[in-house]
């Protein structure tokens, strides 16, 4: 069940030492047990004791400067786990009822939400994801996306309830699956390893256009479109989740339901879950083409200028395409006259006028960026709102 640099564990010994973790989260006096989440076997291990035990796991972003903020909003305090003894399991089975997750969405628009996840809802989408990528036993998953994601925690579900591996490693080598941003997968293709194990990568994350990108590559990619609000996985490699419903509305929203749908947004002892005819609007754009699931953009990222709908990750899509820069965030910047102009942040900086040339006979004139900005180190879903406060402040000196 876990493989580590150290040990391997089966999945007996994954359970013993569960079974330990479970006297340290029994005697944790709150139902909500939030704790910072790397990537560790402690931390493994007190998702499960939260599980099994009744308690809701909340995982803490290890990138917060403090955890001061996240305890206030979930009212409790902060565990911190050490490692176990291992115990003789109890019989205790997992009641699927009950909460089993509060997860900080990634906010990159407004402010983090705590989105309310039934053990339920983890369990549905793990076994819909087995009709779309089967695991076997001796399978290893590496685990590289990180615990306080959704994604993370799919990885997790999936391979324990197939009783195959979790590679927690940085060295992939023995990896047969990889769940990967188009960031990450970039960085593989320019430094490629030897992996001769591999069977599937699972794409997804962000950028969303990259999900259409053509990757020059003899591995076998997925790309998937997925969200928290509906415990990772909706359409994977074209095909809807068995456990979920997709709807296209009119203005081309992606509006979503199913038994993976979260429970709602917890704030102040209360769960919000915003539907419409009992849809969950997700705010991406996206439209089937040929029986193809395309994602056009997020909803709440589309600006005007001049009159004119700019959607931003348009532009990086062709950023990326022509001028091979697969770090690219664009921003409205205020403009007297258009009242917005696209601005963009990239990794590798190019000379403004050598990028406006490579893309004026791909984009008209008003949706080509008149200002560059170097992109800062961020996580691999940047925050575009900090970002279009930047170019404004920068664009002003």
């Amino acid at each position: 069940m876990l493989i580590t640099d150290e040990f391997t564990w089966d999945h007996a010994s994954l359970e013993d030492y569960v079974e330990g973790m479970c006297k340290q989260v029994q005697a944790f006096p709150h139902e909500r047990v939030a704790f910072w989440a790397p990537s560790t076997p402690e931390v493994i291990l007190t998702l499960f004791a939260c599980w099994k035990t009744g308690k809701i796991a909340c995982p803490l972003s290890t990138r917060l400067p403090s955890a001061d903020e996240a305890l206030a909003q979930l009212d409790t305090e902060l565990f911190t786990p050490t490692f176990p003894e291992p115990e003789t399991p109890s019989a205790t089975e997992w009641d699927l009822t009950k909460m089993g997750v509060f997860l900080f969405t990634s906010g990159s628009i407004g402010q983090p939400k705590i989105a309310a996840l039934t053990l339920g809802n983890l369990v549905s989408s793990a076994i819909g994801s087995f009709n779309m990528i089967p695991l076997q036993p001796d399978d290893r998953w590496a685990l590289t996306l990180p615990l306080f994601h959704v994604g993370g925690l799919g990885i997790l579900m999936r391979s324990y309830l197939a009783k195959s591996f979790v590679l927690l490693s940085p060295n992939w080598q023995q990896a047969t699956h990889l769940s990967l941003v188009p960031t990450q997968l970039f960085r593989l293709l320019q430094n490629p390893e030897d992996l001769p194990h591999l069977k599937t990568i699972l794409l997804g994350g962000a950028p969303l256009p990259d999900l259409m990108a053509s990757w020059e590559t003899h591995w076998n990619i997925l790309p998937t479109y997925g969200m928290t609000e509906m415990s990772s996985q909706i359409v994977t490699n074209h095909q809807i989740h068995p456990y979920a419903e997709v709807k296209i509305a009119e203005d081309q929203e992606i509006w979503v339901k199913g038994p993976i749908l979260f429970q709602g947004y917890y704030d102040k002892g209360k769960l919000d879950l915003p539907l419409k005819d009992g849809w969950f609007q997700t705010k991406d754009l996206g439209c089937w083409e040929d029986g193809l699931f395309k994602i056009i953009g997020r909803k709440d990222n589309l600006f005007i200028s001049g009159g004119e709908n700019i959607q931003p990750e348009e532009i990086e899509d062709m950023i990326r395409r022509v001028c091979g820069l697969h770090d690219a965030v664009v921003v409205p910047i205020p403009d007297k006259e258009f009242g917005a102009r696209p601005a963009v942040f990239l990794k590798h900086l190019l000379p403004l006028e050598q990028l406006q040339e490579m893309l004026k006979a791909h984009l008209p004139k008003f949706k080509i960026p008149i200002k560059c900005f170097e992109l800062p180190e961020t996580a691999l879903k940047p925050h575009r709102k900090t970002l279009a406060d930047m170019a404004h402040q920068q664009g002003n000196k």
